[in-house]
């Protein structure tokens, strides 16, 4: 059986360096933990996690709480998480909030993760509440409820929604939907503030306001029930690309060509939205960059590294793309 002396050895380094390297890298130089990662690799080495539980009361290992695996913004966000605290020797248990909310508050509670990156989060949440009670570090990550007791990464997203006001009135789009995300979640509520008071803010009709619960299924039913009744819009702002692309099904399946007869936007910026069949114009909100800063903030807490509450905001960009014309 492989031990961390060998991986020492191997890497002519001391058991103590291996130890860092493993369990706080940051502390060690790169060309140092780069030597004892080739080490460990070569070797095979894999650590007793038990028994490093037993002397460090820490379980090496993070919960992460998301709202929905099928919205591809969170399986981009999930990706740079993981990767991020792969490289901090961290495992990471994913639970998705609408079916595996019990499972999460009882591994908080028991102490099986360290600390919790939240990327789902309601006034009702039970796993946030367990989190508090028992002092795991938490970070709220596209959410930013009121209170304190977390640190938080989010974007700018009345900011994003306005932006995208200010691109339909530039261009005269009068008649406009808004395809919303479920209230109370912090992101839904502040993109369609944002829209609403940026249209307001310049003299122009508020919206129809279609309850898409950032739901492509939902999204779609939505949208054609209005194209049905009303027929296309000029322009459509979805509160995220997943609704986006399905109202851009909706509007192809009635005859509405885009963007000669309806513009559409969506918030996010996932890969798929620069694809060329998709070419969706959207607000980018830096969602791999903000994972990034998450699993550094939760590291931090975890390890001790941390001082006051930490409140990152990453700005919204409007990226222009095929389903808007203009500048």
């Amino acid at each position: 059986m492989v031990t961390s002396r060998d991986v020492a050895d191997a890497a002519g380094v001391s058991q103590a360096t291996v130890s860092r390297v493993l369990n706080d890298p940051a502390t060690v130089s790169e060309p140092t933990r780069a030597r004892v990662l080739r080490a460990v690799e070569a070797l095979g080495y894999h650590r007793n996690r038990a028994a490093a539980t037993m002397k460090t009361s820490r379980a090496h290992s993070v919960g992460v709480i998301v709202a929905e695996l099928a919205n591809p913004f969170y399986v981009e966000v999930l990706e740079s998480l993981s990767a991020a605290f792969s490289a901090r020797g961290q495992r990471v248990t994913i639970w998705d909030s609408s079916h595996q909310a019990e499972a999460a508050v009882q591994a908080i509670r028991e102490g099986t993760v360290d600390g919790v990156v939240m990327a789902a989060w309601r006034e009702d949440s039970a796993a946030m509440r367990a989190a508090l009670d028992s002092q795991r570090p938490v970070v709220m990550l596209n959410r930013l409820p009121a209170g304190e007791g977390f640190d938080s990464v989010t974007s700018e997203n009345r900011a994003g929604g306005a932006l995208v006001a200010g691109h339909f009135a530039r261009h005269g789009l009068r008649r406009t939907v808004l395809v919303a995300g479920p209230e109370g979640v912090s992101t839904a509520d502040e993109r369609r503030e944002g829209f609403l008071s940026g249209l307001r803010d310049r003299g122009l009709p508020a919206p129809v306001v279609l309850e898409g619960g950032f739901s492509y299924e939902r999204a779609d039913v939505q949208m054609r029930r209005h194209i049905e009744r009303h027929g296309p819009p000029e322009g459509v702002f979805c509160a995220n690309d997943l609704m986006a692309v399905a109202v851009l099904g909706a509007l192809r399946g009635a005859g509405a060509a885009v963007p000669a007869d309806t513009w559409v936007v969506g918030f996010d910026d996932v890969s798929c939205a620069a694809w060329p069949v998709v070419d969706l114009t959207t607000v980018s909100q830096r969602g791999r960059e903000m994972a990034r800063a998450g699993a550094e903030m939760l590291m931090d807490r975890i390890e001790g590294r941390a001082g006051p509450w930490r409140h990152r905001v990453f700005e919204a960009e409007l990226v222009l793309r095929g389903t808007t014309g203009g500048q």
